[in-house]
């Protein structure tokens, strides 16, 4: 069993948004030791919401969760496997974010588990 999660930008919403279970399998996952990771993409994807948003509070609250969480770049690795993925979702019909590709070739490259609510994931055969 895998001690690598890589969080999902509906799950960092849920926590910021203050739901207590989500947010106490954080803090348990922590707890641990097991490596939690924030993707620059779900970084960008939050902190733009909440910059549109003018939400301060979140934002602080945001910029303090991340500082527990292990960081993870995009590199040129993970753009040529989202790009394959891309084409993949894309010949068979059935379309996926860009976001949710990066975030999948992340965790397939670490081998970690997508903690998400999106099955996305499922037909990307992310765990």
């Amino acid at each position: 069993m895998t001690d690598d999660y890589l969080l999902d930008t509906n799950i960092v919403t849920a926590i910021l948004r203050k739901n207590p279970q989500v947010a106490d399998r954080l803090r348990a996952a922590l707890a641990s030791n097991a490596r939690v990771f924030i993707s620059a993409v779900v970084y960008y994807e939050i902190k733009r919401g909440l910059l549109k948003r003018d939400a301060s509070r979140q934002l602080a609250a945001f910029e303090e969760m991340v500082r527990h969480l292990e960081w993870l770049d995009v590199e040129r690795t993970h753009w040529d496997a989202a790009a394959a993925l891309w084409a993949e979702s894309r010949r068979a019909g059935a379309p996926i974010n860009d976001a949710d590709l990066l975030l999948a070739a992340q965790a397939r490259q670490i081998r970690a588990v997508v903690v998400t609510d999106d099955d996305d994931f499922d037909r990307l055969g992310v765990p």
